[in-house]
């Protein structure tokens, strides 16, 4: 005999296989009145702003190689993700095929987000990432920029002004990079 199950039973194991195989879900359900599913859009804090100064001077890569982020001859991509993100892997793998790995003028890193710096050697050696990578295993930095929400990609100008901080979920991340 087959069993049913309730629409708002279906509607919650629905719910929490998606919000489990997401990074970062933008939108929250909340159930309504009427026992269903309603679908809200929500939105992250964001703690920093364009014209802000970049809240991070100097990070240590899982090479042990001092990062200098306050060089004012170099604009800065930061990125802030996660290796278990679909979308920080697509952004990454996108980002180890692109030029601007090889542009001279820009300083790349990319913190991993609440995670250990044996984790993310093994994911780097794994995918074959040649972006560099640095550790924030207690979200001391990512606080600093928001409150939710990876990957995120974060321009800087040569004088360590924010220019842009875009949530670059779905295809064509390196897109939303502006300088």
């Amino acid at each position: 005999m087959k069993k049913l199950y309730p629409l708002s039973l279906l509607l919650f194991n629905t719910t929490l296989i998606l919000s489990l195989t997401a990074c970062v879900s933008t939108n929250e359900t909340k159930e309504s009145g009427n026992g269903l599913a309603e679908t809200q859009q929500v939105a992250y804090k964001e703690f920093i702003q364009q014209g802000d100064t970049l809240p991070i001077k100097m990070i240590v890569d899982v090479e042990g190689k001092q990062v200098n982020l306050a060089d004012n001859n170099k604009r800065k991509l930061v990125i802030l993700f996660a290796t278990w993100c679909s979308d920080s892997n697509r952004a990454l793998k996108a980002l180890n095929q692109s030029p601007l790995l090889q542009d001279d003028n820009i300083e790349i890193i990319a913190i991993a987000r609440e995670e250990s710096l044996e984790q993310v050697i093994a994911w780097r050696d794994k995918h074959k990432i040649n972006v560099p990578l640095a550790v924030d295993s207690d979200r001391s930095i990512y606080n600093k920029f928001a409150g939710g929400g990876i990957p995120r990609l974060i321009t800087v100008t040569k004088d360590n002004n924010i220019i842009k901080m875009n949530l670059a979920e779905g295809n064509e991340q390196l897109s939303l990079i502006q300088w």
